[in-house]
């Protein structure tokens, strides 16, 4: 295993880079390189994760029962996404749901420490239902959602760790993750679980791993894996400039894997 990865903590983001590309991997978190372009398309993006941030804020102090703070200089559009929210999942006093916005887990995995950062986590008497709110154009389909490393990590944490915190034994089919886009007005995308997927995601997740710490990063032969590029994906790479000298193209990028 590389040195630089031996106290590493696991996302859904890394373990994602790798996937998509382990070179891109190795840029992000053994040599830590991580720049913003100055570049007018590249401000247009980082604009939209700023969007981004700031309704996730919103939405955090809704679920918290705090002033939202919302005046005349916020953003026009996020009163109406804000009051979808609302629509979709009021607040109500009288009942017994736990919500958990911004809310954080570690799993340790064999060995292995995972992290978890969810949008908001409803704990009601027998089910857990993860939300998670995304503000990108591009509209989401639930093919794209349902085997998402986000998907597999989330599901995975909500029953092995927010299950103990909360001393709950709630089943696997009574797990669920809703993926919301207030811009359209579609009800959430709903992936459902049960045991079966429970272990093939932690399968999944250990497979991963596993090829993230055996993989060579420093040219040495002990490794099990041999560092690889994914062509198909330089185009919408921050690292295209570094491996191919050509310009990246900011309107489809990746979302998950650069998300807050």
């Amino acid at each position: 295993m590389n040195n630089k990865l031996k106290y590493f903590i696991y996302s859904q983001n890394s373990i994602n880079t790798y996937k998509s590309c382990p070179t891109k991997f190795k840029y992000k978190y053994i040599d830590k390189i991580n720049w913003k372009y100055d570049d007018i398309e590249s401000r247009e993006y980082y604009d939209s994760l700023k969007v981004g941030s700031e309704f996730h804020l919103l939405c955090e102090r809704y679920f918290n029962n705090i002033p939202l703070g919302i005046n005349e200089n916020t953003n026009p559009k996020f009163k109406k996404w804000i009051d979808k929210i609302k629509k979709l999942l009021p607040m109500n006093n009288s009942d017994d749901k736990i919500y958990l916005p911004e809310y954080e887990v570690r799993l340790n995995l064999y060995g292995n420490i995972i992290t978890a950062k969810y949008d908001l986590i409803i704990i009601d008497k027998d089910n857990i239902e993860i939300w998670d709110w995304k503000t990108e154009n591009v509209k989401l389909e639930y093919k794209n959602v349902k085997d998402r490393i986000q998907t597999i990590v989330y599901m995975l944490l909500a029953k092995e760790v927010v299950c103990k915190i909360f001393n709950l034994n709630i089943s696997t089919n009574n797990i669920k993750m809703k993926y919301y886009q207030p811009q359209y007005d579609d009800m959430p995308i709903e992936i459902v679980y049960n045991q079966e997927k429970h272990e093939l995601n932690k399968s999944n997740i250990v497979r991963y791993i596993d090829m993230i710490k055996n993989t060579n990063y420093e040219e040495n032969d002990k490794y099990k894996y041999q560092l690889t590029r994914n062509d198909r994906h330089c185009k919408f790479c921050e690292f295209n400039k570094l491996c191919n000298r050509q310009d990246v193209d900011y309107s489809i990028f990746e979302e998950d894997v650069y998300e807050c």
